[in-house]
């Protein structure tokens, strides 16, 4: 007949005798476990002897350094917990205790073993090798639920801590701040943790140089919650302003809700931020008010814009007509890029010309190469679909993050001067020309360049270097069949080696801040589970399911983690402990280290593995889970 499934939970049951003096034995046993408290040779007493050390503690008027210094060198088996039993009936020479069964008794330590290295204890510590059981439970395990989680492994006889484990995780308690005090012991074997509070910085994150920060805001946590304050942020409805248009609805300008006209659109072009019925996401929608359309096929490039998704590039949504705003009015429908700015208005403002001037310091030449690249990169992709930007202009490039520059306002010219008499190879050859306008009045400092290319070529010679100044010239010669975009990014080929080194080295700044972030929603999953189950009034019609089984240590389990008070009473508030325990229990899977939870009344008493408990959490999830999903008259 097999023998029963043993329990990870340990009773706790008070000693049967108390130890007796005796006289010091001759020899002692090689196997002996006890060893002296080194909070007793540090400081003459240790504050732990009566809440559980698992340590020996010698009587007062006893020498705790008349010891054997052989002892000191001899290896240190496991420690046991000691038996709680007054001071004045323990006799460290020769005492002796019962075991379980009563027939037998044993001698106590002897002195030999009073020198011996020890840790001093800040959890309960609980063996769970073979001849703990053989040895008493140090206290009395009353009134408490059935609690039964998987036997653990039992590791080799003589072992001192399980396989593959350091001494630290195999005694389940944290290492001393006085390694290095140890008499003669050696130093412990450290081991990585299988749970942390946060993610630390990558070291090539850590000390990346500024060069690598090119695309790395100064506050990422700030940006984001201005994106975020941006996309939401409701300053009521606009008065003149439709509640619904097509099937987009809560409009709100962004900028002048009343513009000039446009000198690239040569109509008032206002833009708009609006919610989608169909998928609850936030658009931006360029209106050209008194637009009337005259071809049909005007809305055929419309389509091929759809299809480009590119990280330059304003993603194109759709296009439509409508009289919403009382008027013929052309909407197109874009991607929204909240708290963005545009070329013309970062650097091409009045202000920052003077500043600039006064300063000495025009635009930086690694700004402007980052330009370059990121704009040739996006015409290389409409190029390749057989499209033309035709939008390419200060004020229609768009600055959505440090140095990010995606270009605006693609597909509406497709519209509005629709031409299919004219090849697409003059439209693009005019992208190659306005892309040279713009980083000429970028490093020139002007917004309108016009026709004096020699003059702004020859400051860009003594400004900046001889490549840029190569690139411009390009950009601004005579259209030919062989200037393309692909001569733009030959020319530009060694600067794309700094564009790449500092986008990759962003990306490995967004994971490492990802990896903190992902700590906050193993968390958050876990206090979800924890609400769902502890103090639920009912389940099942058992209206003391949540007080039974293995919710029970559940309860338990919360009242550990958020319900400590100090020896004074006092609640302690400590986030510290919160979040290292809640971690520690996310990591449950693998997680073998103990803890002792107990009852209100401290009448109950369970020591559990992590793992066990969060196996418990997924008992009672799942239960909840299966009873949610079940239809009414299956529960009834």
């Amino acid at each position: 007949m097999a023998a029963p499934a043993r329990s990870a939970a340990i009773q706790i049951v008070r000693p049967t005798e108390t130890f007796k003096g005796a006289e010091a034995p001759e020899k002692v046993k090689k196997d002996a476990t006890q060893r002296l408290c080194r909070n007793v040779l540090i400081y003459g007493s240790c504050r732990f002897q009566d809440q559980g050390c698992a340590y020996y503690h010698p009587p007062p008027g006893v020498d705790a350094t008349a010891a054997s210094p052989a002892a000191a060198t001899a290896p240190a088996p496991v420690p046991s917990p000691a038996p709680a039993t007054p001071k004045s009936s323990l006799n460290p020479a020769a005492a002796t205790y019962a075991t379980p069964d009563n027939k037998e008794s044993r001698p106590a330590i002897g002195a030999e073993h009073l020198a011996a290295p020890v840790f001093v204890p800040k959890t309960p510590i609980t063996d769970t090798s073979p001849q703990a059981t053989a040895r008493p439970p140090i206290a009395e395990w009353t009134n408490a639920p059935s609690f039964t989680p998987p036997v653990p492994p039992t590791p080799a006889e003589g072992a001192i801590h399980p396989a593959g484990l350091g001494y630290d995780e195999g005694l389940n308690f944290e290492p001393s701040h006085h390694d290095g005090m140890y008499l003669g012991a050696p130093a412990p074997m450290r081991v990585q943790l299988d749970q942390h509070l946060y993610t630390a910085p990558l070291p090539h994150v850590a000390t990346r140089q500024p060069m690598h920060s090119f695309f790395i805001p100064d506050d990422l946590r700030r940006m984001i919650h201005a994106r975020q304050e941006a996309t939401y942020a409701n300053p009521g409805i606009s008065a003149g302003l439709p509640s619904e248009v097509h099937v987009y609805h809560s409009l709100v300008p962004l900028g002048n809700p009343n513009p000039s006209i446009s000198r690239v659109y040569h109509h008032p072009a206002p833009i708009y931020r609006a919610n989608s019925t169909v998928d609850g996401n936030v658009y931006a929608l360029r209106r050209i008010e008194g637009f009337k359309l005259s071809n049909e096929a005007a809305f055929s490039a419309v389509e091929a814009w759809r299809q480009i998704r590119h990280a330059n590039i304003v993603g194109l949504r759709e296009a439509f007509t409508t009289k919403a705003f009382n008027d013929n009015s052309l909407v197109i429908v874009y991607d929204f890029h909240p708290s963005s700015t545009t070329i013309a208005d970062e650097w091409l403002t009045p202000e920052a010309v003077n500043r600039r001037r006064q300063s000495g310091q025009p635009v930086p030449e690694r700004i402007i190469w980052s330009y370059v690249i990121q704009i040739a990169n996006a015409l290389k992709a409409v190029h390749t679909a057989g499209l033309a930007a035709r939008t390419l202009d200060a004020t229609k490039v768009l600055i959505t993050g440090k140095n990010r520059i995606r270009i605006n306002g693609v597909g509406i010219l497709d519209v509005l001067a629709f031409d299919s008499n004219t090849s697409v190879h003059l439209f693009q050859q005019d992208d190659l020309l306005n892309f040279g306008q713009l980083i000429l009045s970028l490093c020139c400092d002007f917004l309108q360049p016009g026709q004096h290319y020699a003059a702004g070529l020859d400051y860009i010679g003594r400004a900046y270097s001889l490549d840029l100044k190569q690139l411009v010239g390009y950009l601004l010669g005579k259209p030919t069949a062989l200037k393309t975009i692909d001569e733009v990014l030959r020319l530009a080929g060694p600067r794309i080696l700094n564009e790449l080194d500092a986008i990759q080295t962003y990306n490995d700044v967004l994971e490492n801040d990802l990896g903190a972030e992902v700590e906050n929603g193993r968390v958050a999953r876990l206090l979800m589970k924890l609400g769902f189950i502890n103090e639920r009034p009912e389940f099942e019609m058992d209206p003391q399911w949540s007080e039974s089984g293995d919710r029970y240590v559940l309860k338990l389990f919360r009242d550990y983690v958020f319900h400590q008070v100090g020896p004074d009473g006092k609640p302690v508030l400590d986030l510290s402990h919160v979040l290292t325990t809640l971690n520690k229990l996310d990591a449950g899977a693998r997680s073998r280290e103990k803890i002792m939870l107990v009852s209100r009344d401290s009448q109950s008493c369970l020591v559990v593995e992590y793992r066990d408990i969060y196996k418990c959490i997924e008992s009672a999830y799942g239960e909840l889970r299966s009873a949610s999903k079940q239809p009414h008259h299956a529960r009834r």
